[in-house]
């Protein structure tokens, strides 16, 4: 995808990259400051991973593995590349020189501002990319160990959900991994506001081990293969549509290629499932949990029923306050505007509203 975008479709020659076809002389002292600036960002995210007890656990393990081997070469490539960028950058002076100025102690020049957006920018990446990575590895590691077994479809619907969700997390860290001005890939703006970093915060670990443990557990004893087990037809059509739900899900997280992150704008997706829906991800996802945990069925009681009923509800709320938010951020951005007129116009919803009350005006 990076080879792709950059030699062959010259994304960078595009005016949302900021960037400009001819080549200015080398700024060395610039350039300087920006790789300081770097070199800080880095050293403050590490002592942070040092710091924090998550960032300790079996769990983020292989990340730091990869860290041992990838980071001295991409440090190394990293001069080079904030060499040629600085070179083309119609406003050189981003949020990485601001921080090296400040590393500096030369703040006189320093636009807080840009450092804001610096950080925030930093503290998205630097908060979901070990996750990411670390999600991969144990998405690929559960299926090299239990190996592809289709003898029964309950081994079919395992092992093509992990590697759905694998193939899932892969792509979110290359994008996590890719935010770079050369792609046009890099953060156009952050969110900043607290409700926005909230909703998203809480639906990953560890945050959501602990919220929904302790607050909004929705799981039942029973789940939707203890259901219809007994119901072989039923059994395998609803394990079919949790599977193209996850299908949807992975769709949308592909679509970005090298653009997808959480809390940011890095340029407006029209294609695969958004082309139909604003948010694919979150509707497909927040439907999979009603047919997998199946709370409505808890082979307890009504009243547990309708309390897990009640907390998966709840969960869903969280991811609307979250599009909602989402979309109050793109609002900023002109192309948002426009997907956002069309698809009121040509979306699914949008159309099925259409038919519906085409339907009810037909009956009156």
């Amino acid at each position: 995808m990076a080879v792709l975008s950059f030699a062959v479709n010259r994304v960078w020659l595009r005016a949302s990259s900021g960037l400009c076809a001819s080549q200015r002389a080398v700024n060395w002292p610039r350039c300087v400051v920006k790789i300081t600036g770097l070199a800080g960002t880095l050293l403050i995210l590490a002592v942070c991973y040092w710091l924090f007890p998550e960032y300790t656990k079996a769990f983020y393990r292989p990340v730091w593995n990869i860290v041992h081997w990838a980071l001295l070469p991409t440090l190394l490539l990293a001069i080079p590349y904030i060499i040629w960028v600085d070179c083309r950058m119609m406003e050189p002076e981003d949020g990485y020189w601001h921080t090296g100025l400040a590393l500096l102690w030369r703040w006189r020049k320093v636009n807080l501002t840009q450092i804001k957006a610096h950080a925030l920018g930093w503290l998205v990446k630097g908060f979901f990319l070990p996750f990411m990575l670390a999600g991969a590895v144990e998405h690929l590691d559960f299926l090299t160990k239990q190996g592809v077994n289709f003898l029964a479809f309950a081994n079919l619907f395992s092992t093509t959900f992990n590697l759905i969700l694998g193939v899932d997390v892969i792509f979110g860290s290359i994008g996590y991994l890719l935010t770079l001005r050369i792609l046009d890939s890099h953060i156009a703006s952050t969110e900043t506001t607290w409700l926005g970093w909230l909703s998203a915060l809480i639906c990953y670990k560890p945050f959501s081990t602990f919220f929904w443990a302790t607050y909004l557990s929705y799981q039942c004893k029973s789940n939707w293969m203890d259901w219809l087990q007994p119901y072989p037809i039923l059994f395998i059509t609803w394990g079919f549509a949790i599977l193209m739900l996850q299908v949807v899900y992975v769709w949308s997280t592909c679509s970005f290629g090298c653009r997808f992150s959480n809390l940011t704008n890095r340029g407006i997706i029209v294609d695969g499932p958004y082309r139909y829906l604003k948010h694919p991800a979150y509707v497909s996802k927040n439907l999979v949990w009603w047919l997998m945990a199946v709370p409505f069925v808890a082979q307890t009681s009504w009243p547990a029923a309708l309390r897990a009923c009640v907390c998966l509800l709840l969960t869903n709320g969280i991811y609307a306050i979250r599009a909602w938010t989402e979309e109050r951020h793109l609002l900023h951005d002109p192309a948002y505007v426009r997907y956002s007129r069309w698809m009121e116009q040509y979306g699914v919803f949008s159309s099925l509203r259409r038919v519906t009350s085409n339907i009810l005006e037909s009956k009156t």
